[in-house]
Formats: structure tokens, sequence, C-alpha cells
């Protein structure tokens, strides 16, 4: 979702950061210090050197990380600071290169990282219940004439959000609807009908509304275009599909590069792997045809995780949750993600990227193209063993939203969102949700929404009672 920040929020006016840079410098200070006793300077620290450089990486790391958003979920914020504090050591050690005076012993080292961990799992304790009471959800509208679909975005972020609670979905035909868009503070807009698009924009940004948008395709296209002017006329250009020349070259040797350490290091697991995988019967590496850069098919190398001949007598499918063919090894190659390690032969030889959207079966590309005629562009670029699709959707994510991470990625490419949601994938390996297979599909309701003058529906996480929903 494409979010304009609220001018209702409250924030904490720095202090967060100034109070993680402290943290951070006092157990740097105090690390260094426990091994040589309190009063005796350690030998190679020198602090006027390397502190202003301690404070630089730990700043600039922890905003590329995130580390300070405090409005995200604890785990997602534990996560970025324990790789912030990861990088910002890795940095230092590289400072004797650089004529600055530091370097520590290992002992002292895993000292100063364990103060850093405790002292920002304190901060991450503290900051992010205060910012919890700074910052009430906000009251939250669903704009959308498809109900099931507005209910399916309220009950989402009723879950996972903690900045907005959704209160109702409302219908773009509902009687009075400025005036029941009044009494919400903040407005989710789905496919808003071009005739009332900008005096809806309008009407919030006067009243200081939070503003909301579900992006189509022309938006995702338009989101990063460049500001051109010809004469007094004001444009926007838009950048188009793909990657530049300089932009593959990077990101190739960067793939090339990667790929072959990750091989090497890897190569013991991978046989640990592969013995398991024989003992269920069958052959260990399993082979697909994919679709890459350009439309080419190229075979994807994985364990194998399912049973042999699992689709026999069915056809191509998705894998269900609690799919029945998925072997008990399987399930657990699937939940780690360590079933796609020989991917990165794929990634070696060229026919995938480390970074890029998930290499799909030609099969669903056709299918999916009936309705989703943009799904073919996503092949502008290699495939990739993890993609911002990956990282911020699931495994059942649907196509239309999945084609939206990937038009977003492909568009605003840059070396450092690769890095970005390679450091983001460590992450999620350990969230099980984000492998779950889809559900089955179940008969649903009317999908058109009212056009009475009140809002349609309270959405909480919990199941309405029947007498309620037949109301609409």
């Amino acid at each position: 979702m494409k979010k304009v920040t609220s001018l209702k929020s409250h924030n904490l006016f720095g202090l967060p950061e100034i109070c993680a840079v402290l943290l951070m410098t006092a157990s740097f200070i105090g690390g260094t210090y426990v091994e040589q006793g309190l009063w005796a300077l350690p030998d190679r620290v020198n602090f006027r050197q390397s502190l202003p450089w301690f404070i630089i990486f730990t700043l600039v790391i922890m905003y590329f990380n995130n580390a300070f958003d405090l409005s995200r979920r604890v785990h997602q914020m534990a996560f970025s600071m324990f790789s912030s504090i990861v990088m910002i050591n890795l940095f230092m050690m590289a400072l004797p290169f650089f004529d600055v005076l530091y370097y520590v012993q290992i002992t002292t080292l895993s000292i100063i990282f364990i103060l850093e961990c405790m002292s920002m799992g304190v901060w991450i304790l503290l900051f992010h219940n205060l910012w919890l009471r700074a910052n009430p959800p906000l009251s939250t509208a669903v704009v959308c004439d498809d109900y099931e679909r507005g209910r399916e975005i309220g009950t989402k972020i009723n879950r996972h959000s903690h900045t907005n609670r959704i209160d109702a979905v409302l219908s773009y035909q509902t009687n009075n609807f400025f005036s029941a868009l009044s009494r919400f503070e903040s407005v989710i807009l789905v496919q808003p009908p071009s005739e009332v698009k900008n005096e809806i924009a309008l009407k919030c940004w006067e009243e200081q509304k939070e503003l909301i948008i579900v992006p189509d395709i022309f938006e995702l296209i338009v989101n990063n275009a460049g500001l051109v002017q010809f004469d007094d006329l004001m444009t926007y250009k838009a950048k188009s599909m793909g990657l530049t020349m300089n932009q593959r070259v990077i990101k190739r040797a960067f793939d090339i590069i990667f790929s072959f350490l990750a091989l090497l290091f890897l190569s013991p697991v991978m046989l640990v792997i592969a013995l398991i995988v024989r003992r269920d019967g069958g052959k260990a590496i399993f082979s697909q045809k994919r679709v890459t850069r350009g439309g080419r098919i190229f075979n994807l190398y994985k364990f194998r995780t399912m049973i042999p001949d699992a689709e026999k007598y069915t056809g191509p499918t998705l894998a269900l949750k609690d799919d029945p063919r998925i072997t008990k090894c399987g399930k657990w190659l699937r939940q780690s993600r360590l079933d796609e390690i020989p991917q990165f032969w794929n990634v070696l030889i060229g026919d995938m990227s480390l970074v890029g959207p998930r290499p799909e079966r030609e099969h669903f590309i056709n299918l999916y193209m009936e309705t989703l005629p943009e799904y073919q562009y996503r092949t502008k670029v290699r495939a990739g063993i993890t993609g911002l699709a990956h990282v911020l959707g699931k495994y059942n994510t649907a196509p239309e939203e999945r084609i939206k991470l990937d038009l977003t990625y492909i568009q605003n490419y840059s070396f450092f969102l690769d890095i970005k949601i390679i450091i983001e994938t460590v992450r999620i390996v350990f969230t099980k949700e984000y492998a779950e297979g889809v559900e089955a599909k179940k008969p649903g309701r009317g999908t058109e929404v009212s056009e009475e003058g009140e809002p349609l529906l309270a959405i909480n996480d919990e199941p309405e009672p029947q007498s309620r929903r037949s109301t609409h």
C-alpha cells in the first residue's frame, strides 16, 4: 500500500534515535574496558579516532535497516536491530585498514556484541511501548465497491498493524459519502473511480486525514517518475520497465560472487540434506521447468520435498496448506527454505539472480495472464531466489498482489534494495507463516457493497455474529 503519513500522528521528537546511539556508544566503550580493568585504557583502541566512526556507522546502518521504525511488530524490530549490530561491528573491524587505531580481541568483541544486544533489547521494549501510547491506532475506513476485497484488507490490517484500526467498509456509491467519511481519521482507497479520486484526496488533505492508496498498475509505473520541465509545463517522466546496462552488470557480478561463495560454504550442508532426502526414496535433487528473463525456459533445481510423481494425477497444482504430498523431511526443508540451496547453481550459471521475481511455471503464467495481462512483465528481469514479493508477501499471496510487489521491485531497483531484501530474507526464514501453502477455496458471499448511507460493517479480528452479517 502507498501511504501518506498522517498529519495527526505523534512522534517522540528524535528521543529514540538519540537514546539508541547513546546506549550503543556506552556498550561499545564499556565492552572495551571489561578485560582490561575499569581504569586501564585498552592498548589498541583510540576512542578519539574510533568513536566518530562508530556513531556514524550506527546512525547510517540503523536507518538503512529501518531499525528506528517503531510502528513495526516487535520481532521485526528485533531482527532489524540484530542485523544492524552485526553490520556495525563488521564495519568497525575494518577500521585498521584505514589507519584508525582500533583493535580488540575476539573475546572483547563478543562482550561488546552481547552488551549491545542487551541494551538495544531494552530500548526496543521501552520505546515500542512509548510509541504505541503516543500513537493510538487511527480509526480507519476502507473504501471499496467489492465488499469481500474490502473486508479482506480490513482483516489483514487489524491483525498486523499497530497504526490503523479498520472500523468500516464503505462504497463509493454510499449516500452522503463525504459525510460518512468525515467520521474517520484515516481513509484507505481501493480502485477509486477517476471522477471522485481527486475530490477524495483533496478532502483528506483539507481535513488532515491520513490517506492510504492500494495502488493499481498505473500508479506503480509512475510511482518513481521524475519531474521534467518543458518551458512552463510541468510533467512527470516515468522510468522505462527493466534495468539499465550498468545495473545489470553490477547485479550479475554480485550474483556470481555471492552464489559461488554460498555453494562453497554450504556444500557440507547440501551433502547432509541430500542423504536425508534420499532416505525417503527417490532422487535428492528435483528439477522443474521455470520461466526467467525474456520468457526463457530453464531447469530450476531444488531438494525434493514431495513424494515422487506428486502431480501424476493432478497436473500442475500449487502446494496446499498441510499438503499430503509433502514428505516429513520436505515439510521441514520448506519451512527453513533449505530446499532452495541448489538454486545458487542456477544463479551461478545465469538462469537466475539472487533477488528478483520468484521463477514461475509457464502453466501458471498463462493461467494468471487470462485475468492479469501485466503478469508477463515479471520476466523483464531474471527470476530470483528471493525478492520483494518473497519478503513482503507469502507463498499463498494472491497473484494480483504478488505482481504488484514484483513490478514495484523492477521499477525501484537498486543494489542497496537487493541488500535489504537479502537481509530481510534471513528474517522470514524463521517465520513459519511465510511458507504455508494456499488455502482450498471456499464458496463466498456476494461481492457487491450496500449503497446505504451508513458505514457497512465494523471489522474485528473475531468473526462477527451471523445476525450481524446477514444485515449486509
